[in-house]
C-alpha cells in the first residue's frame, strides 16, 4: 500500500481531528488539475477535485471506490444521513410509488459503483443519502412537470450521472445531454457504461454544444457554482432554449455576495429568465438555497 493509500484510509478509518490532518495531509502530497483558467472554472474546478476524477479513470480499483475519495466528496456524496432522512420523509409523502420494489431495487443500483457511504433506513433498507437525494429531485420533478419530461432533456453539472441514473428508471427518457468538465464527462460515461440503461445519453461540455431546442434543463446547484460569464453563456447556450427549467441554487440571494464572487444575482435571474419563479428548497439544506422553475404547472 503506498504512502497516498495509507493516507486515504486513515482519513476513512479514524476520527474527526485525524481526519482534518489526513486531509491536509493529502493535500500536500496530491498534485492539483484545474480545467479552466483563472477566472473561468466553477466551485468544482478548485484542483482536487478533478485530480481524484482522473485516478478513478486511470485505475479500476481507485474507480470502485471513488466515491469515498476525499477530494470527490468535497463536492459530491457529502449528504448527511440525517439529510437523506429528510428526502426520504418527502417522497414517502409525494410518490411512496417511487419507494416500492421492484421500483426501489432499480433505483437501488444508483450504488452500485463506487461504493458510496450508506446507511439503514428503516423504510427502504440500505442506500446513500445521495440517491435518496437524486430520487427527491425526481419526485419534485414529476410534480411539477408531470410524467412527461419531454424527449430532450439536459443537465448542467451532472458529476458521475447519478441523476440521469434514477430518472431513467422513474422517466421515460429519449435523450439525455450531460453538460460538466471534460474529465467528468469521461467519469460520467464509464459510470453509465457499467450498466444498461433504458434511455440514451451524451455528454458534452458548453464550448462543443450546439444550441437547439430543449424540453427540460436540470441543474442540481452547478449552475449556480460557476462564473458569472459561463452562467449568461449558458443562458444562452441552453436555459432560453428550454420550455421547462428546474434549477436548485446556493448563489444569488445574499446581498453583495454574487457580485463579489462573479456569479448573477437572484434579480439579474429573474431578468434573464422572465416567465421563472423561485420556489423555496425543501429541505433547506443552506440557509440561501432555492430553486428556480419555469414552464411547470402551477
Amino acid at each position: 500500500m503506498s504512502y497516498r493509500e495509507r493516507v486515504i484510509k486513515a482519513i476513512k478509518d479514524h476520527c474527526p481531528a485525524f481526519v482534518r490532518l489526513g486531509f491536509r495531509l493529502l493535500s500536500l502530497i496530491s498534485y492539483n488539475e484545474y480545467s479552466g483558467v483563472i477566472g473561468n472554472r466553477s466551485a468544482s474546478d478548485n484542483g482536487k477535485y478533478l485530480s481524484a476524477v482522473r485516478g478513478a479513470l486511470k485505475s479500476y480499483s481507485k474507480f470502485s471506490n471513488f466515491k469515498r475519495h476525499p477530494f470527490y466528496r468535497q463536492v459530491l456524496e457529502h449528504i448527511t444521513k440525517e439529510l437523506g432522512e429528510d428526502y426520504l420523509k418527502i417522497v414517502m409523502e409525494e410518490n411512496p410509488q417511487f419507494l416500492e420494489d421492484p421500483v426501489l431495487m432499480g433505483l437501488r443500483r444508483n450504488d452500485d459503483v463506487g461504493n458510496p457511504i450508506k446507511y439503514t433506513y428503516p423504510q427502504v433498507g440500505e442506500i446513500s443519502p445521495t440517491t435518496l437525494r437524486y430520487i427527491k429531485v425526481a419526485s419534485d420533478l414529476q410534480i411539477h412537470f408531470g410524467d412527461d419530461l419531454g424527449s430532450d432533456i439536459v443537465e448542467i453539472g451532472c458529476g458521475y450521472g447519478g441523476q440521469f441514473l434514477v430518472l431513467d428508471q422513474l422517466f421515460e427518457i429519449n435523450r439525455y445531454k450531460m453538460f460538466d468538465l471534460p474529465l467528468v464527462c469521461e467519469l460520467i460515461s464509464k459510470v453509465i457504461e457499467s450498466y444498461t440503461i433504458n434511455g440514451s445519453y451524451c455528454t458534452t461540455t458548453l464550448n462543443q454544444y450546439q444550441p437547439g431546442k430543449v424540453d427540460l434543463v436540470i441543474s442540481n446547484y452547478a449552475f449556480s457554482e460557476l462564473p458569472r460569464k459561463i452562467q449568461l453563456m449558458y443562458v444562452k447556450k441552453v436555459l432560453s432554449k428550454s420550455s421547462k427549467g428546474y434549477l436548485t441554487m446556493n448563489s444569488g440571494k445574499r446581498r453583495g455576495v454574487s457580485e463579489a464572487f462573479r456569479k448573477l444575482s437572484l434579480k439579474e435571474l429573474k431578468e434573464v429568465l422572465p416567465d421563472c419563479e423561485v420556489i423555496e428548497e425543501h429541505p433547506l439544506s443552506s440557509p440561501f438555497n432555492y430553486i428556480i422553475l419555469w414552464g411547470h404547472q402551477r
